[in-house]
């Protein structure tokens, strides 16, 4: 039996601005790295977190149930990398998109005066840190001003 002889080496093409066209055109439609969230179809059903309610852990656990649901925790607590802008831009867009998409729906559940606070806040890891800080001791705070309320009348 002949040995079987190696397939040739395809040549190798330089990375000209043309060939990253190309690739970008081919990008990974088929298989791309990151998909995107689909439409959001639940309306937020839990409590409204403000500063002054003290619901903060009430509110956080049904956050993170719904962000689960709607495929959109890992945004928050175990982001995947950014996808490379020029190999990849259509997994590149559905990542940017689902990082939207994570803040919207946590600002859907924050009073309105709230959500003028963090308005231009763009990344979901920051805004649930800065939520966390703002309402986490919300509620002995709370308690703390019905007790002063309550001593002095």
């Amino acid at each position: 039996m002949p040995p079987m002889s190696k397939s040739p080496e395809p040549p190798s093409v330089p990375l000209t601005a043309t060939r990253i066209a190309e690739m970008k055109m081919v990008d990974n439609g088929a298989n791309p790295t990151v998909l995107p969230v689909r439409k959001i179809t639940s309306s937020w059903t839990g409590h409204i977190l403000d500063k002054d309610n003290g619901k903060y852990t009430d509110s956080a656990y049904a956050m993170k149930l719904e962000l689960t649901m709607v495929q959109l925790w890992d945004y928050i607590f175990d982001p995947p990398p950014r996808p490379h802008d020029m190999y990849k831009p259509r997994a590149r867009r559905a990542w940017a998109s689902n990082r939207q998409l994570a803040c919207s729906f946590l600002k859907r559940a924050l009073s309105a005066p709230e959500q003028k606070l963090c308005a231009e806040e763009e990344d979901p890891i920051a805004l649930w840190s800065y939520l966390k800080e703002r309402h986490g001791g919300a509620a002995p705070i709370k308690q703390v001003r019905l007790l002063q309320e309550a001593l002095t009348t």
